[in-house]
């Protein structure tokens, strides 16, 4: 994999961890008897180099949202029938209830995109609006929606409240037929922001919720003994995802997802275009999950 490295300025999150390291290494130099500006010079230089080359090239980035997808397919080639049938794709439309900032939020999407890619599955995400916020800035969002558009609401605790959760439930979501269009799914971020005051990455933590609460309205309510469809989440498992470890669905929970997902995508395609597939789709009901429970949650350990 070929990766082109592009100077670009370097972000304040940067300059600020620099200046941070040079503060401390001359706090150092100072008990060992060192000239304090010598070495604030030697280290700045030196944290700027470093910075420079993971900014510019982010396949060496220490703290990665996103990886290289061994299962995705190249931009542009359909998941089915590659001479003539759809590309198999989720579209999420994102009501930023809770207001998280947007870095994290485009990390927490990159991290979900990632767990999709991964089984071959492309993903769209579409800025929506919210009180107080000029709908004519969101056209993007007046669009109709289908069956593979899925709505995503990040809740503050008060929104959420209204839903009655448990306290260490991170997200629901309530029953949505297959060729319903606009299906939707919540994140409880009051929880989210608790995890990462427990030393969890809070765009991490958020990433796997999402996904996770999607697959249940692809497959239903039911959970697995491993993986990121578990019923309730262990400390190791929040460990492995704040880490940036793959904490994947079984086997069984990926085929049935590229089914699900590739037969919502038919049916929008139809309705839009008359076409028609020339060979078999997945067989509805075949590999599906059950209809969903009217909330199903995930929770912290």
């Amino acid at each position: 994999m070929e990766s082109t490295a592009q100077a670009r300025p370097i972000s304040q999150d940067t300059l600020d961890w620099a200046t941070t390291h040079i503060r401390r290494q001359r706090e150092h130099s100072t008990t060992r008897g060192f000239h304090p500006l010598r070495r604030g010079f030697f280290f700045l230089g030196f944290a700027l180099l470093v910075a420079t080359i993971l900014e510019c090239n982010p396949d060496v980035a220490l703290s990665q949202t996103s990886r290289p997808h061994p299962h995705a397919l190249p931009p542009g080639q359909p998941i089915w029938n590659a001479t003539q049938g759809p590309r198999s794709k989720l579209t999420f439309r994102l009501y930023n209830y809770a207001g998280v900032y947007s870095r994290l939020l485009t990390q927490s999407e990159n991290v979900a995109a990632s767990v999709f890619a991964d089984l071959g599955i492309e993903t769209v995400w579409v800025d929506c609006p919210v009180p107080n916020r000029p709908s004519l800035s969101y056209l993007a969002c007046q669009s109709d929606m289908g069956p593979s558009d899925l709505v995503l609401r990040i809740l503050p605790r008060s929104m959420a409240a209204k839903l009655r959760p448990r306290d260490e439930t991170l997200g629901s979501a309530p029953a949505c037929p297959e060729r319903e269009p606009a299906c939707q799914l919540n994140i409880f971020y009051q929880r989210v922001d608790q995890l990462a005051g427990d030393g969890y990455r809070a765009e991490r933590v958020l990433g796997y919720a999402i996904a996770h609460e999607a697959a249940h309205v692809l497959l239903g309510p039911g959970h697995s003994d491993y993986g990121i469809m578990r019923g309730q989440w262990s400390r190791d498992d929040l460990q492995r995802i704040s880490w940036g470890l793959y904490l994947g669905f079984t086997p069984d929970q990926s085929t049935r997802l590229r089914d699900a997902v590739l037969r919502r995508t038919i049916v929008r395609v139809e309705a839009a275009t008359g076409w028609k597939p020339t060979t078999p789709t997945p067989e509805e009901g075949a590999s599906s999950a059950p209809a969903l429970a009217p909330n199903d949650e995930i929770h912290k350990p």
